[in-house]
């Protein structure tokens, strides 16, 4: 267990959806180690999502800086060693960043997951468990350190103007709300825009009101195009009109998602 002075590193840059399964993590280190400093390195996408998060500092990545961003990010961390690295992301450029990140512990995934020469910048491994989700695989960071996570609690620092923002959206009147996100940044997992077209038709057949969110991607705009263009019923189109911010408000209206697997 580390000292309550002893800070902790964890690195994880991408994906959104990702980035916010490690949230419950960062509730767990706090529940566990009360006091002890969390720095996060994180990409910018991730950092205008979770900017304001109790408790973390973060330290921004970007992408497109190469080992000149890497140097810059090693200046910004405070003196001496971090007690341990919690590094969980196995792309070889996240495995180079992490060996700018001085820690004496260096936390990373088990053989199975490991790829990008992962092991080699790491001197410690999670557990060991096939099959399981990648929410429950970020939980077992805490492990090595003593810890169990035994509880999943998201809060994504969204600010009250988000809230009002996506109150604005449509008139609360006891109507169930489907929301459907339907792309993903892999489109062979995306479903076909009929078929969204079709289950968004039946729940207005039965009241419920249909909206559409997503990011300001062709692909979001065309599949939703599609979507619309296919339904008989009329839906609320709020694709691109968003902020990262204002997404989880905006979730937090609907009865029901529908999604592909990616970040909502």
């Amino acid at each position: 267990m580390p000292a309550s002075s002893s800070p902790l590193c964890l690195l994880r840059l991408s994906a959104l959806g990702d980035v916010t399964h490690v949230v419950p993590l960062v509730r767990t280190l706090q529940r566990g180690f009360p006091g002890t400093p969390l720095h996060w390195v994180i990409d910018k996408a991730g950092h205008k999502l979770l900017d304001g998060l109790p408790g973390v500092s973060f330290h921004v990545y970007d992408k497109n800086s190469g080992l000149t961003g890497m140097r810059a990010l090693r200046r910004e961390f405070p003196p001496g060693r971090f007690d341990a690295l919690l590094q969980m992301q196995v792309a070889a450029r996240a495995n180079l960043l992490s060996a700018f990140i001085p820690a004496k512990r260096r936390i990373g995934y088990d053989k199975s997951r490991s790829k990008d020469l992962h092991g080699l910048f790491i001197n410690e491994r999670i557990p060991d468990r096939p099959g399981i989700h990648v929410l429950d695989a970020i939980g077992s960071f805490c492990e090595p350190l003593g810890l169990k996570q035994t509880e999943v609690s998201w809060d994504l620092a969204t600010p009250p103007e988000a809230h009002e923002w996506a109150r604005a959206q449509w008139e609360e009147d006891g109507r169930p709300v489907l929301m459907i996100s339907p792309c993903s940044s892999h489109q062979r997992r995306n479903w076909y825009a009929e078929r969204h077209a079709a289950l968004a038709d039946h729940a207005a057949s039965h009241g419920w009101r249909v909206v559409l969110c997503g990011g300001r991607s062709e692909l979001e705009r065309s599949t939703s195009d599609a979507i619309l263009a296919a339904m008989k019923h009329p839906a609320l189109d709020l694709v691109g009109k968003d902020t990262l911010k204002q997404l989880p408000a905006l979730l937090a209206r609907a009865s029901l998602l529908v999604t592909p697997d990616s970040g909502p």
